[in-house]
């Protein structure tokens, strides 16, 4: 089973969508769109990088965004119980 995902917002040199301002992917060639954890770092919005932990601040994030609408679907893992 998929859902979609409806990306509003996309900054090129970070490869990162925004579908809202809670939920941020990162999208790499060859590989299926992670979803960024949302955090407040000192008292700003940011987002951490899963693998090197980075974090990226929305304002940062802000400064190259573009207007791009696509849609992707990811699947849904249902437990078996």
């Amino acid at each position: 089973m998929t859902t979609p995902v409806h990306i509003n917002y996309f900054h090129p040199g970070y490869q990162i969508g925004l579908e809202d301002v809670k939920n941020a992917w990162l999208f790499c060639e060859n590989k299926s769109p992670v979803k960024l954890k949302t955090i407040m770092y000192q008292g700003l919005l940011a987002y951490r990088l899963p693998v090197s932990g980075k974090r990226i601040s929305y304002r940062n994030l802000k400064r190259g965004l573009t207007k791009k609408n696509f849609t992707f679907h990811r699947e849904i893992f249902l437990l078996p119980f």
